[in-house]
């Protein structure tokens, strides 16, 4: 709200107001992608408006692709297509590499449409802290029609077990995962109104001299061999969580 001028020139608008400096109540205003959990300050969200270079595509396996894609979409005009090749060990992922913030419990949702075929799918966070990668992820297993938490190496905790259908929605669903960077912990991990305490949890770490950053990705994998696409609509990165009450 421009201030002390008629709003006759841009160049006298640069006064406003009560700002407003909650990033999470102002995207909630104006009606962002922070639909399902309005907790946390969004640190980066992206709808694929500008396309699929600023995500870090990758395809692995002959067929494997990651593309714009018009014809699905949570918030328009734009999703992600992530298909995964009818191979075994073919996957296609895009990730988010950005600062680590503070306070350090962060989170990461991420909105995907499911189609028949898609089997491993899941919203995976890397925190590198100079030594070692830090490491989990909540993931939607179809073969098994699942929800779960990877918790240590190679063991995942079910958290919904039998998960519903997804294909059958024709609807996003919204993985999130929240963990802590300071200890490592994990916090809850979340699928639309379903919420979970993963406290009892830490991340995995395995050696990685990297430089600090934190690494958010979502992953389409093909276990079985069968090939499937998942449409990603969204990607959030919040800061400031609370912890669980």
């Amino acid at each position: 709200m421009p201030s002390d001028f008629p709003d006759w020139g841009g160049q006298y608008n640069d006064r406003q107001f009560f700002p407003l400096f909650d990033q999470a109540e102002l995207a909630a205003r104006l009606g962002s992608l922070m639909t399902y959990d309005r907790r946390g300050s969004v640190i980066w969200q992206y709808g694929f408006q500008y396309g699929v270079g600023d995500v870090g595509p990758a395809a692995v396996g002959a067929g494997s692709y990651v593309v714009l894609y018009e014809g699905l979409w949570e918030f328009p005009p734009f999703s992600c297509r992530m298909a995964a090749a009818g191979v075994a060990g073919s996957y296609a992922s895009i990730e988010r590499r950005v600062a680590v913030p503070q306070p350090a419990l962060v989170g990461f949702q991420a909105a995907i449409r499911f189609s028949p075929g898609a089997e491993h799918v899941s919203a995976n966070v890397y925190h590198y802290d100079g030594a070692g990668r830090w490491y989990s992820e909540v993931r939607v297993d179809q073969l098994e029609n699942k929800f779960q938490a990877w918790v240590s190496p190679g063991v995942y905790v079910d958290l919904i077990d039998p998960l519903t259908d997804l294909n059958t929605s024709n609807a996003f669903a919204h993985l999130k995962l929240v963990v802590d960077l300071s200890t490592h912990a994990l916090v809850r991990g979340i699928l639309d109104q379903h919420e979970f305490d993963l406290s009892p949890y830490t991340m995995v770490r395995s050696a990685d001299a990297q430089a600090e950053n934190l690494r958010c990705r979502v992953v389409n994998l093909s276990v079985s061999g069968a090939a499937g696409s998942v449409y990603v609509g969204s990607l959030i990165i919040t800061a400031s969580e609370p912890p669980n009450s």
